[in-house]
């Protein structure tokens, strides 16, 4: 049974190294020429979900690894008004996950430029950089060609769509998933922490996650990552690139605002990372002067405008050799930070269903629809949570029926 993974995300490295470390045949075919190609994103959080998949996936080395170079912060995630007042606390139970190992925190903070580099040792022959799926033919053998931009073509007995929210490859097989603009817009970026900044920054925004925001659910969010171990010699071990990347600590900080009151979308992604961040300036100007300074401490050079997007819940459809897997299914409002959790379960699932099915204890269609009426139920859940209270925290658009 050959597997192939198209998007060399999270998910799908996860998933990758899973059915490698089983011995399964899979290959992933990712669009970025490299694994430092671009900006991989910002610092997530990881619960005991996603630890979970990230346990059963790697192998003890680089599990290790992944422990060196995560933050294990307070697990408080605090609400504050625009002055810095603490807002009633929120209900954390939605964001903790269901998995082992306990011998960790429940919460994990972690950069996914530096996961992603994990999950890429160990699979350098497994994956193939600069290969953009467009989509797929089926065969009357039951296989499956996978089209690629380069005019080339990948045989798979099962194709596994990891490729994010704008997949060709889901919206192939199945159409009838729309992608809903939630109308709030963000303003993202990095804050390096070092002794000088972390004495300007809100002493009690460091914890897991904080946000503080006025009465038009415009907000500022901080989300610090201070690694745990950076001095590691598994850190060392790595190449420099992974070294300069793996022991900087900075906090993720995001200026969000309902669209209507952001400047147009035509300026927003047009604007220089300069003009952005003078822009969440004006904005803040006068809230509480410690939030103030944290957007002076922006890095201009990390300043990108996002759009809030969220995919909208469809009915079961039958299964087949073409599946769909994180963002390319349930894509959801970061308000919870479960997102990647989510993905990471359906890595953790699916690998789940795929070694049962290639051991001969239960057929493919069986397996992989055992593994989508899961999915379905736990990822819609998850997006219909994030909508929800992304609506009472972000302001956003509620999730369309």
């Amino acid at each position: 049974m050959r597997i192939v993974i198209v998007g060399g995300g999270l998910a799908g490295l996860t998933l990758a190294h899973y059915l490698n470390r089983h011995g399964l045949d899979v290959a992933v075919y990712e669009r970025d020429t490299s694994i430092g190609a671009r900006e991989a994103g910002y610092r997530i959080h990881i619960n005991s979900t996603g630890t979970s998949a990230l346990y059963a996936a790697l192998e003890p080395e680089l599990w290790e690894l992944f422990l060196a170079t995560s933050g294990m912060p307070n697990d408080d995630m605090l609400l504050f008004d625009e002055r810095l007042n603490p807002r009633p606390g929120r209900d954390k139970s939605a964001t903790e996950g269901i998995g082992v190992p306990t011998d960790i925190p429940e919460h994990l903070v972690v950069c996914r430029s530096t996961l992603r580099r994990i999950l890429h040792l160990g699979l350098e022959k497994t994956v193939h950089f600069g290969a953009k799926a467009t989509g797929y033919r089926s065969n009357p053998d039951r296989t499956v060609t996978v089209l690629l931009d380069t005019g080339e073509t990948v045989e798979a007995d099962v194709l596994i769509a990891a490729d994010g929210i704008n997949s060709a490859l889901r919206a192939q097989r199945l159409p009838q998933v729309k992608v809903a603009d939630l109308a709030a817009r963000h303003i993202a970026a990095k804050v390096p922490i070092t002794e000088e900044t972390k004495a300007k920054l809100p002493a009690q925004l460091f914890n897991t996650f904080s946000l503080a925001y006025d009465s038009d659910h415009t907000g500022l969010t901080l989300g610090p990552l201070e690694r745990s171990n950076p001095d590691s010699p598994l850190v060392k071990e790595q190449d420099q690139d992974f070294q300069d990347e793996a022991t900087k600590n900075y906090a993720l900080s995001i200026f969000n605002s309902r669209v209507e009151l952001m400047m147009p979308d035509a300026e927003l992604f047009a604007a220089t990372p300069e003009r952005l961040k003078a822009y969440a300036l004006e904005r803040v100007a006068s809230w509480d002067p410690a939030l103030v300074e944290t957007v002076r401490l922006w890095d201009v050079t990390t300043v990108q405008p996002l759009t809030l997007r969220s995919c909208v819940p469809v009915t079961a459809w039958e299964p087949s050799n073409v599946t769909v897997m994180g963002d390319s299914i349930h894509a959801m409002s970061p308000a919870l930070g479960i997102g990647a959790n989510t993905a990471l379960r359906d890595a953790h699932v699916l690998g789940g269903e795929l070694l049962v099915v290639a051991r001969g204890d239960k057929a493919l269609l069986d397996g992989i629809g055992a593994y989508e009426e899961a999915m379905r139920g736990y990822g819609y859940r998850a997006l219909r949570m994030s909508a929800a209270v992304g609506e009472k925290v972000i302001g956003h658009l509620p999730l369309p029926e």
